[in-house]
């Protein structure tokens, strides 16, 4: 053996071993679908097969998942090297010259690939840097259980406008029916305080009423439209479900997992929710699926969110995968394009059941009856703002979507004015964070002009089926409540005096 060909077969023997020796690939994602980390290590597995470089699955929950990756992504831990970003944290983190520009291989990733709508959240508004590539697609839609929708007559093209919606979920109310556990079928509810969903909630009905969060002035700046008629309109046909009776204060307490839960075990008609349902319902309940669960059984019906004066408008959301910039490793972008690829997609949005974000895939999803709704949907869906600011936007926006959520839970408290106060509050927040500056905001008279006409426009019947609770009847439920409210006080300070004299 020649000398040079010694130190060649040394130097390809050394770079395997190196490869094989090297730390695995971390990636950080979030809990996808039933058994996440199992589902991800499962397409990684194809990819060490074809690699030879091994893989570490962290599944962090969405609850403590912003700030685990904004301590990394700022050097204060340790980072991964690929992470699951939510579509609005793209900005924000690549603002801050966190994440690795992917620019130099775009060729490579062919971004003509992709849904323009999922596209366009792996950059900062108005930049042609790309930070990050769409991993799949999470556009709600409303779901309704297909027994209560038959038993009921009730079909598709009857929900298909807000008036239309409102009927239906009157008739299932006003039947009363109760399950054989004794529970009574509701027609509809959604997440209520301190949901982290809030703003995904109220999004199709404001901007399927011309609304928006945000908006930008004559100049392209962007401030809060919070007080704008057309906002103003979609909050309205929303908190008309609770104001009107429809739906019970109750469900203001609950999250989204539990709301959720009680759609699967047949105890709600409709939800608007994630695509997720739909594909667990086609599971077997020994995978983590919903195949034997009640809407498993019932079945259900997926259709787009009912028709505002802007026609119907999804919220788009997802989940984009990025490289921190600290990262040094070329293999990161290998793992990159081949979870993102057709191929893998495919593979892996079919097990947790949100949609892919290339067009190809989604072509081949449409022949799918319940999917083909969420795939046509995407052509009128809207995502949020990309821009560095929308992570605090939207905090602020459940901050005052929970602070309205508190008004209406107890009807007594409700008022216009106070409404407006925390409409008013948040927007001056949100102009703060923006940087903006309003120079002539509603006035409570202007928003009470607007509210009484929106409120005009949807007030149910007086001889409905659920009639909205009077001034009455809510002074009347107070009196009843009031004299258990004494007693308990009473008892309260008894207990308080008992127990300083003990003390003395």
């Amino acid at each position: 053996m020649s000398f040079r060909f010694k130190n060649a077969f040394f130097a390809i023997f050394t770079s395997a071993v190196s490869l094989f020796a090297a730390d695995p690939l971390v990636i950080w994602t979030m809990p996808n679908g039933a058994s996440p980390q199992e589902k991800v290590e499962k397409q990684l597995e194809k990819f060490t097969q074809a690699t030879g470089i091994k893989t570490q699955v962290q599944v962090l929950d969405w609850g403590v998942a912003w700030n685990r990756i904004s301590l990394a992504l700022s050097g204060q831990a340790e980072a991964p090297d690929i992470l699951q970003l939510g579509t609005t944290w793209v900005p924000y983190f690549a603002a801050r010259g966190e994440l690795k520009p992917l620019n130099q291989w775009l060729d490579q990733i062919d971004s003509n690939r992709f849904v323009p709508v999922s596209w366009n959240t792996a950059r900062i508004e108005s930049d042609t840097v790309i930070y990050s590539i769409p991993w799949f697609i999470d556009i709600r839609a409303m779901l309704g259980n297909k027994r209560i929708m038959k038993q009921y007559g009730i079909t598709k093209d009857a929900t298909a406008s807000y008036e239309g919606f409102v009927n239906a979920l009157r008739k299932v109310n006003a039947n009363s029916e109760t399950l054989e556990n004794g529970v009574k079928v509701r027609a509809y509810a959604f997440p209520g305080k301190s949901d982290w969903n809030i703003p995904h909630n109220f999004a199709p009905w404001i901007w399927s009423n011309g609304g928006d969060f945000i908006a930008k002035d004559e100049n392209g700046l962007n401030h809060a439209n919070i007080l704008s008629e057309k906002t103003l309109n979609g909050i309205v046909k929303y908190l008309n479900f609770i104001l009107s009776g429809i739906v019970t204060p109750e469900c203001l307490q609950t999250n989204t997992a539990q709301v959720a839960q009680e759609f699967n075990a047949g105890e709600i008609a409709f939800i608007a929710s994630t695509s997720e349902i739909i594909m667990q319902t086609r599971i077997e309940s020994n995978s983590g699926g919903l195949s034997q669960a009640k809407i498993g059984i019932d079945s259900l019906v997926v259709m787009p969110m009912p028709k505002g004066s802007a026609g119907s408008i999804a919220f788009i959301g997802g989940s984009n995968l990025a490289i921190p910039a600290s990262n040094k490793r070329p293999e990161a972008i290998k793992l990159l394009k081949f979870l993102t690829d057709d191929e893998n997609q495919d593979d892996y949005t079919k097990r947790i059941g949100l949609l892919p974000s290339s067009k190809k895939v989604l072509d081949a999803w449409a022949e799918d009856e319940d999917y083909k709704v969420l795939v046509n949907a995407l052509q009128t869906g809207k995502t949020y703002a990309n821009i560095p600011e929308w992570g605090t936007i939207e905090q602020n926006l459940v901050a005052m979507f929970s602070a309205v959520w508190d008004l209406m839970e107890i009807p007594s408290l409700y008022s216009e004015e106070k409404l407006y106060q925390i409409f008013k509050t948040y927007s001056d927040e949100i102009n703060k964070v923006l940087g903006y500056t309003e120079i002539s905001p509603m006035t409570q008279v202007e928003f009470e002009k607007i509210w009484h006409k929106a409120l005009a426009e949807i007030r149910p019947d007086k001889n409905a089926e659920a009639p909205e609770t009077s001034d009455k009847e809510i002074i009347n439920d107070n009196l009843r409540k009031a004299p258990y409210i004494f007693m308990i006080m009473i008892l309260l300070g008894f207990a308080f005096s008992f127990k300083n004299k003990r003390k003395r």
